[in-house]
């Protein structure tokens, strides 16, 4: 969402983060790999997490929220991050490509927004507006539908999303989200200020899993 992820918080890492238990990561959509982001990752989600924002309205290009769509060391020490892969070309030209990434995060992490008790959250699902059409965002929901329920003690996964991402909407409620508006939210509530200078309202929607 628009506003600074890097607000005055205690950034250390939560012990989820060095948890060796949490489950091996395997894709629901052919053609598509899911696997934890490593740091020659991070110029790439960069890259397809500012596009997807950009190209699709959701940020204006000026916007300083840009500079945390870009910060994805930052992310990876205080959340989880996930890649979506594909094959590009074919023959001799063909190549893996990361198009697409997801933060996951928990209750009491730095980075959560929404999460509950007993609740996984994502955030800042995006995938590059090249590569698109081919489930790479269905296999990152996935994933983390998959992962919260192989987690003990979560019973839901919830996320933030803004009202102008119907696309994303429309994908949530396939995979069996369902809007939440009691806990809809804008930034003023939680004490920050939008880098827009726009209190948007916020949509949350939650899955059991």
């Amino acid at each position: 969402m628009p506003h600074d992820d890097h607000a005055p918080r205690e950034e250390q890492k939560h012990p989820a983060l060095d948890e060796a238990d949490w489950p091996e990561l395997t894709s629901r959509v052919d053609g598509v790999t899911v696997r934890d982001a490593r740091e020659e990752d991070h110029a790439a989600i960069a890259h397809l997490t500012v596009a997807s924002y950009v190209d699709g309205g959701h940020v204006h290009p000026e916007d300083t929220y840009i500079e945390n769509l870009q910060d994805v060391a930052g992310r990876t020490r205080l959340a989880r991050v996930l890649v979506g892969e594909v094959e590009e070309g074919t023959g001799t030209e063909a190549r893996t490509v990361v198009a697409g990434s997801v933060v996951l995060t928990l209750p009491g992490m730095p980075m959560s927004e929404t999460a509950r008790d007993g609740e996984l959250e994502f955030r800042m699902l995006a995938v590059d507006p090249a590569v698109q059409r081919r489930g790479v965002a269905r296999a990152l929901v996935r994933a983390a539908i998959d992962r919260a329920g192989q987690l003990e003690g979560i019973e839901a996964v919830v996320l933030t999303t803004m009202e102008t991402m119907t696309a994303a909407h429309r994908l949530y409620e396939s995979e069996g989200f369902v809007r939440a508006p009691e806990r809809d939210w804008r930034l003023s509530d939680i004490g920050q200020e939008p880098t827009d200078g726009i209190d948007q309202l916020y949509w949350v929607f939650r899955r059991p899993v």
